[in-house]
């Protein structure tokens, strides 16, 4: 029992690492789908040059 106090910092440590380590994979994972909704709507602009016989 004498070392419960290094067991619950070590547990506490565990987890602040898991949820900063969540919180960055959420913030790459909001980057990659404003990224992705950047290119659809570029891919859409460019059909619609082509559609209307427009050429770049």
């Amino acid at each position: 029992m004498q070392h419960l106090g290094y067991m619950a910092a070590a547990y506490a440590i565990i987890w602040a690492v898991i949820l900063i380590y969540f919180v960055g994979l959420g913030r790459r994972e909001r980057e990659i789908w404003t990224e992705l909704q950047e290119l659809r709507e570029s891919m859409r602009e460019r059909k619609s040059h082509v559609d209307s016989g427009e050429h770049q």
